[in-house]
This record gives C-alpha cells, structure tokens and sequence, in this order.
C-alpha cells in the first residue's frame, strides 16, 4: 500500500471552483481499481487550504489514477486555480 498526502492552497477567488472540482475527484478516484481510500478535507482555520489522504494498492494504480480524465481534467486548471500545492507519498513501515 501506497498513502499520498496531498495539500492545495486555492487562489481567494477560486475557492469555490477548486472546493467542487476536488469533489467530482474524490467521487470519481473512488471508482478506480486499486484506490482503497481518497479523503478530502478542508482546514478549519484556512477555508482556502485542502487536504487529500488518499490509500493506493500499489505505484502502478497511481500511475493510472494520473492518467485518467478526471485527474487530468483538474490538472489542466491547477495552474491558475492553485497558489500552492505539494504532495507526498508514504509506506508503511
């Protein structure tokens, strides 16, 4: 298993673009073989910082996640919907 931890900063006036983009992410990633678990959270100070926990079978199930229409489909706006962004894989111990 492969855990990503993902942390966006939207740009003020694209908060509500990026908070129901994310959406339509989590739901569609959901469907998607080897996906075990997509979170999406927002900071309770911040209403412009997300997080994603996300819980992969394996680095080829990323591999295919990064493909897909939905991923990419956000991608494409990140850059001008987006301040900030970094993510991070993980295994477990």
């Amino acid at each position: 298993m492969i855990a990503i931890v993902a942390t966006l900063k939207a740009k003020e006036h694209y908060r509500e673009e990026v908070a129901t983009a994310l959406q339509k992410l989590v739901e569609a990633s959901l469907q998607e073989d080897g996906c075990h678990e997509y979170r999406l959270h927002t900071a309770i100070n911040n209403p412009l910082e997300f997080l994603f926990y996300e819980l992969w079978e394996d680095k080829e199930a990323i591999d295919k996640h990064t493909q897909t229409e939905h991923f990419v489909g956000f991608q494409k706006n990140a850059a001008e919907w987006l301040e900030k962004s970094e993510i991070n894989l993980y295994k477990p111990l």
